[in-house]
């Protein structure tokens, strides 16, 4: 469960431009927003250095804190600047312990191996989010899933992963998590497939074999006339 309080400080500042945010982030602050049911959208700012720390950890609840005022918040979006590799703006929506919320959760496979891994299986995730509903204090920070039971060719759907209590899966049930698949069959696939540019290559004989029979064809209709 999501009992673990994290802690972020924050400081009001006034709507601006792109070049304000740019201004902003030199000086080692982050743009943020706050919005929420109710209440009018706030801009504020984070130190950059206090926010890498902090997200280290998994995050969906956060309390934002103001000249001594909390405000409970879940992280709704974190935008990345791709060339510096370093958060660019964060946006936060203002939550009620009263009210149930929607956030998606980090899953994890567990720490024991599946059954299948002694016959050559490989563990494969196929998704590593999973959307949930529940009140914020029942909000978990991830889902560990006991794949342990697993064999070749089993699969665990979303709908088979027990939720935590007052926890609720919003992501379809069918779809995929995990699949224990046969490695060495994996392999075999793989190595038969083509390589990249094998398939392109065919077209291209048969192309040229084919204008090397219509040149043929012109020279017997020129000896023919």
């Amino acid at each position: 469960m999501a009992k673990v309080k994290h802690v972020l400080n924050v400081q009001a500042r006034t709507a601006g431009t792109t070049n304000d945010a740019r201004r902003l982030r030199k000086t080692g602050l982050i743009p943020a927003i706050v919005y929420g049911k109710g209440i009018e959208p706030k801009c504020i700012s984070v130190n950059a250095t206090e926010w890498q720390m902090l997200s280290r950890n998994e995050l969906n609840i956060l309390s934002l804190v103001e000249d001594g005022k909390e405000t409970l918040v879940l992280l709704k979006e974190v935008q990345h600047d791709p060339i510096l590799n370093r958060a660019s703006h964060l946006d936060f929506q203002a939550i009620r312990m009263d009210q149930k919320i929607k956030a998606h959760v980090a899953v994890r496979p567990g720490h024991e191996l599946p059954a299948g891994a002694s016959a050559g299986g490989l563990l494969e995730q196929n998704l590593h989010e999973i959307e949930v509903e529940s009140l914020p204090q029942d909000l978990p920070e991830e889902i560990i899933v006991d794949v342990s039971g697993m064999n070749l060719g089993d699969m665990i759907h979303v709908g088979d992963i027990a939720m935590p209590e007052g926890v609720t899966a919003v992501t379809h049930a069918d779809i995929v998590v995990f699949t224990e698949v046969d490695e060495s069959a994996a392999a075999a696939e793989e190595e038969a497939a083509p390589a990249e540019g094998e398939e392109a290559a065919e077209p291209e004989v048969i192309a040229e074999k084919k204008t090397e029979e219509r040149a043929a064809a012109r020279e017997d209709r020129k000896k023919a006339e």
